[in-house]
C-alpha cells in the first residue's frame, strides 16, 4: 500500500517537478505565498467514496473563497492529501528517492518538516514567478543572479514578482485520525495546503481548524470564522502585493498577527 500510495504522489506532482526552481526569496518584501495555478486537490489512501467526499468538499471551500479551479475529474492534482502508516516515515522514503522533490526547501524548512510530530504533516512547495506568471531561473552559482525582465512602472504598491505555491502534500497517520469525520480532514488539510507560513490564532483567543490535533475537550467540526476570515484576506488583491502590506490585511480581517 505504501508503495501505491507514494506512486500516486509522484504522479501527481510529477508536472510541478519537472520545472526548473528558481532562488529563494530572502527580502522582507516577497509577497506571501499562495496557489495561482488552478487548484486540483487529490486523495490517496482512502476508499474512493470518501475520496470523492474529501475532494468534493476542498473543492467548495477553494470555489468560495474564490480560487481558480482545474475541471473535477480531468486535472493533476497540484493538492494531494495522502493517508498513510506513519506520516514521517513516508516523508523520509520520499526524500531519499525523489530528493529533488525537496528542492525548494530551505535547509531548516526540511529539518523541521522531517522532525515534525503528531497526525498531520504539510509539505509546500514555493517559487518565485514574475508579477505576470512568467518563471524565474534559479540561482546556479553565487555570481550568476536570477534575472528577467517585465515592463512595468515603478511602483512603491507592488512589486515585480510574486510567490507560488506550486504543490501542497497534506500527510495523515490513519491510525490516528480515526475519531474525526471527513469534513473536519478535508478542511485541515485545506488551510494547511493554501497557507505557507501558518498564523498562531490560539495566542489571540481565536477558534481555528488548526488545533485540531491539540487536544482538547471541544475539536473544531469545520474551518472556523478566523480561518475563512485568514484565507479570504490571504487569497484576496494581487498576488505580487509586498508582505507587510498583505500581513497588515490579515491584522485587520483577523485581528491575530501573522508568523511570517
Amino acid at each position: 500500500m505504501l508503495t501505491r500510495i507514494r506512486a500516486l504522489v509522484i504522479a501527481g506532482l510529477a508536472g510541478a517537478l519537472l520545472a526548473q526552481a528558481p532562488a529563494a526569496a530572502e527580502a522582507n518584501e516577497e509577497p506571501l505565498a499562495r496557489f495561482e495555478a488552478p487548484l486540483c486537490p487529490g486523495v490517496v489512501g482512502l476508499r474512493q467514496e470518501a475520496a470523492e467526499m474529501m475532494v468534493g468538499r476542498m473543492r467548495a471551500t477553494a470555489e468560495m473563497l474564490g480560487l481558480r479551479m482545474a475541471p473535477d475529474g480531468d486535472c493533476e492534482a497540484n493538492l494531494v492529501v495522502g493517508f498513510v502508516d506513519d506520516g514521517q516515515a513516508f516523508l523520509r522514503e520520499l526524500r531519499e528517492e525523489r530528493r529533488y522533490i525537496f528542492s525548494e526547501l530551505t535547509r531548516e524548512e526540511r529539518v523541521e518538516l522531517l522532525a515534525e510530530e503528531g497526525p498531520a504533516r504539510a509539505m509546500l512547495r514555493v517559487r518565485a514567478r514574475t508579477r505576470d506568471g512568467m518563471p524565474i531561473s534559479r540561482r546556479e552559482t553565487l555570481d550568476e543572479i536570477p534575472q528577467t525582465t517585465m515592463w512595468m512602472a515603478h511602483s512603491k504598491i507592488y512589486v515585480a514578482t510574486r510567490n507560488d505555491i506550486i504543490s501542497a502534500l497534506v500527510l495523515f497517520d490513519r491510525e490516528e485520525i480515526r475519531d474525526l469525520n471527513l469534513t473536519q480532514l478535508a478542511d485541515y488539510a485545506t488551510f494547511r495546503a493554501l497557507v505557507h507560513t501558518l498564523p498562531d490564532p490560539a495566542a489571540a483567543g481565536q477558534a481555528s481548524i488548526l488545533s485540531l490535533f491539540e487536544g482538547g475537550a471541544e475539536r473544531p467540526a469545520s474551518l472556523t470564522e478566523f480561518d475563512l476570515a485568514y484565507l479570504g484576506a490571504l487569497y484576496s488583491g494581487y498576488a505580487n502585493l509586498p508582505a507587510p502590506a498583505k500581513l497588515a490585511d490579515l491584522e485587520k480581517a483577523t485581528g491575530v498577527r501573522s508568523l511570517e
